[in-house]
């Protein structure tokens, strides 16, 4: 009996214990599990500064060969440096010179989708080499057509077009418009809205550009979107110049019938007439309201006039101007490129010869174990 009574307290002494060497062995648990963490940091650090120290040796090593393949294939390094002067020099001399000039067109019927698709056909006679189809494209000579490289165009974007366009991008964006919404509303702000362009053409001969200007002009004016409007335009201003012209007749008329009233009446000096004209307040003629209405029309007329003989619903703002100087790079950049291009070719075929070479020795010592 004694000997279970022991026992049991022995038992509930080790359950009263359990629980604080349970809490012991976790936090034991932690602190390894923490310390591991530190050592884990430190190799992660370790093995990033190991990383870029091989890096920088790396680096060093291939300049260190680079310059072992120098020297040793020095010769041929040599003979290739030659031959990028010589094939620069030579391409330079056969190659046709590019020229390039630019001119500013502006029109109430541009957009950005018109001018994109006229200057696409030119571009594509241009890469297949159709000097005929260009030359009635444009309404030139064959030989002029075949010096026309490319042909390229920018719209021409006003500061007071910038400032609305952003003013317009935050108002939408207050809104909460998501910005592909706004992307699209822009685009389609600039497809409608610009109507001044800039057209550039690169040529091989800069002698042509004098008559490629009236080409070009007349080659975006008789496009028929553009033609069309421009001749109902046109209708439209003769029309009305037609009308003031009749206006301002009749009030000449009408001004020498007053002159000549007036002239009666002074001289009636208070006799009435069937024939004269009421003048007054309570009369049906103000007579400066009259010959103001006189001025205002002269005025139109003045205006429709300029419109008509300026024709600014299509005009020319800047020509083409004549450089001397090529766009296409000059003698020394030709054969600088050249020679760089020739250099890098020599250090890829002494690339392949060692990788060939090292190649070959790994193989004969290959050999060799299996002989052995």
């Amino acid at each position: 009996m004694k000997l279970v009574t022991h026992k049991s307290s022995l038992v509930l002494f080790y359950l009263i214990l359990q629980p604080n060497n349970l809490v012991m062995s976790q936090q034991n648990t932690n602190t390894d599990n923490y310390r591991d963490d530190e050592i884990d940091l430190r190799k992660l650090f370790q093995a990033i500064g190991n990383g870029f120290t091989n890096i920088g040796k790396a680096f060093v090593n291939m300049i260190i060969r680079i310059r072992r393949a120098s020297i040793t294939y020095k010769f041929f390094i040599l003979v290739m440096g030659g031959l990028g002067v010589a094939v620069g020099v030579s391409f330079n001399q056969i190659a046709k010179p590019v020229y390039s000039t630019s001119l500013l067109l502006s029109s109430d019927y541009f957009n950005n989708r018109l001018f994109k698709n006229n200057i696409d056909k030119l571009n594509a006679l241009c890469k297949e080499g159709n000097s005929i189809g260009l030359s009635k494209l444009l309404n030139i000579e064959v030989n002029i057509a075949s010096n026309i490289k490319k042909v390229e165009f920018e719209p021409m974007v006003s500061e007071q077009d910038i400032v609305d366009t952003e003013v317009l991008k935050e108002k939408l964006e207050v809104l909460k418009i998501k910005d592909l919404e706004v992307e699209k509303i822009l685009e389609q702000i600039e497809l409608q809205n610009n109507n001044t362009y800039k057209v550039i053409i690169y040529v091989f001969d800069n002698n042509i550009i004098g008559d490629l200007e009236e080409s070009i002009v007349g080659y975006f004016r008789n496009n028929t979107f553009v033609k069309n409007r421009i001749e109902a335009t046109k209708k439209g201003q003769l029309s009305l110049i037609k009308k003031l012209r009749n206006d301002i007749e009749q009030l000449d008329s009408l001004k020498k019938l007053f002159n000549l009233n007036l002239r009666a009446e002074a001289g009636r000096k208070g006799e009435t007439s069937s024939n004269s004209l009421l003048i007054g307040e309570s009369s049906g003629l103000d007579p400066v309201r009259f010959y103001a209405q006189s001025i205002r029309l002269y005025e139109q007329l003045q205006e429709a006039q300029q419109q008509l003989e300026l024709g600014d619903d299509f005009e020319l703002i800047d020509g083409f101007t004549i450089f001397s100087k090529p766009e296409s790079p000059g003698v020394i950049k030709t054969t600088a490129l050249s020679i760089l291009l020739f250099m890098a070719l020599a250090y890829l075929i002494i690339i392949f010869i060692e990788t060939n070479k090292y190649l070959n020795n790994m193989e004969r010592e290959r050999f060799k174990k299996l002989e052995e």
